[in-house]
């Protein structure tokens, strides 16, 4: 079945800000999402600096190359916020005072027993032929405009007030979409992203319908999928469908679905369902599993608490680790993992103890026991089990992938449980 042909779209983020490095760009994110899902196609995000030239520049641009442009940013007070008279200067119009949002403006300061400072009248000025947006969370109201052939949106930098206002203002007039599409994401672990690839061969090829692509960030990789239909119904069965059959082709690899989903929701949710509960031992980690786990609501339910052990005195004296195994054997190592996670389930009585011990770097490695070197340990109720891992990266990374590997080492366990 034929799709409809999907209106595109460009998005332009205003700020010397941004095209400097010093402020991360989330509202492009927020935009294309929100336009995914409408049934546009995104076929650019383009940033530009405070410089009315160039934004003028960018606005033409995109005019002649998409059917809806939305620019983010450049409508404060200040000298260097251009985005409104950029704006006149590209659709040859002059800029004229709105006095509906003057008095809006006005009002907003009232509320908070201020006078408004001059320098805000300019907010209310909008290009002859173009209209406000309210903005209901500040003070910038927004633009609607027609350029060329484009029907051009303005909303505030702020992500607080450009949220509200794409809700409110600019969703109920953009113009149809091509259809309804849904995103689905599923999180992986347990292979690299080229060997996820392998294994999910013809499941990763788009469709008419169905665009699939896998992404890496924060140890985990993610599968995430496009689904296009005419009605939502439609969109989300086949998102489903595909799903489905990348769980049954990946098993156990697979943490969830859902940009919700991780490690420690994976394994929140698994001791949960078992009545488990888990103490842990840390070394390299420096705490990260416990931070990791309690970042999930309802923790305290399965997460009795933990020992970061990462001086020797510690692990001997605080978990009872015997002397003669560091001597023997070294801090990192697989015997010490394994009494440090013995150790903290029978102190703390949890039915698990997960340990970690390594060099994180970025020095401390030697030829023996190289920098990325980890041992992750799990005693339970079956007895205890340690893995020895060389993880690459630098110091944080090494830290994430212990964390990582040690957890799933505790996810498979109840799995299989």
């Amino acid at each position: 079945m034929s799709q409809p042909k999907k209106p595109r779209a460009r998005i332009l983020s205003i700020g010397t800000e941004l095209t400097m490095g010093r402020t991360v760009d989330t509202n492009s994110a927020f935009l294309a999402r929100q336009l995914a899902e409408r049934g546009f196609e995104t076929t650019a995000h383009e940033t530009v600096a405070d410089d009315q030239g160039a934004i003028v520049q960018a606005l033409r641009r995109a005019a002649e190359q998409a059917d809806v442009v939305i620019v983010s940013g450049g409508l404060g007070p200040t000298p260097d916020d251009v985005t409104r008279q950029a704006l006149a200067e590209a659709m040859g119009a002059e800029l004229l005072l709105d006095e509906a949002s003057l008095a809006r403006i006005e009002a907003f300061f009232q509320r908070r027993n201020r006078p408004m400072p001059p320098s805000n009248r300019i907010q209310a000025m909008v290009p002859a032929g173009a209209r406000p947006l309210e903005n209901t969370r500040g003070t910038a109201p927004g633009v609607e405009a027609t350029l060329g052939e484009a029907r051009v949106f303005v909303v505030p930098g702020v992500p607080y007030e450009m949220e509200a206002m794409f809700e409110r203002a600019v969703a109920p007039r953009l113009p149809a979409g091509g259809g309804v599409v849904l995103h689905r994401v599923v999180r992986l672990f347990g292979a690299g992203e080229s060997d996820f690839a392998e294994m999910l061969g013809e499941l990763l090829r788009d469709t008419e319908s169905l665009r699939v692509g896998t992404t890496v960030a924060a140890g985990l990789v993610s599968v995430r999928i496009y689904s296009r239909g005419e009605t939502p119904e439609q969109a989300d069965r086949l998102a489903q469908e595909r799903t489905e059959r990348i769980r049954q082709r990946l098993g156990e690899k697979v943490l969830g679905v859902g940009e919700e989903a991780s490690m420690e929701s994976a394994v929140g949710e698994l001791l949960l369902r078992t009545g488990r509960s888990v103490a842990t031992a840390e070394s390299c980690t420096g705490g990260l599993i416990g931070e990791m786990l309690t970042a999930v609501p309802g923790a305290s339910r399965y997460y009795l608490g933990g020992v970061i052990a990462y001086d020797n005195r510690v692990k001997m004296e605080q978990l009872g680790v015997p002397g003669g195994v560091l001597q023997e054997h070294g801090a990192v190592s697989e015997p010490t993992a394994l009494a440090m996670a013995q150790a903290v389930r029978e102190r703390l009585g949890a039915e698990y103890g997960l340990a970690t011990t390594g060099i994180a770097g970025p020095d401390g490695g030697t030829a023996e026991k190289p920098v990325g070197l980890v041992y992750t340990a799990l005693a339970g109720p079956k007895g205890a089990s340690a893995a020895r891992h060389l993880l690459p990266g630098d110091r944080a990374m090494v830290r994430l992938r212990s964390a990582l590997a040690a957890l799933n080492m505790l996810r498979l366990e109840l799995l299989h449980a």
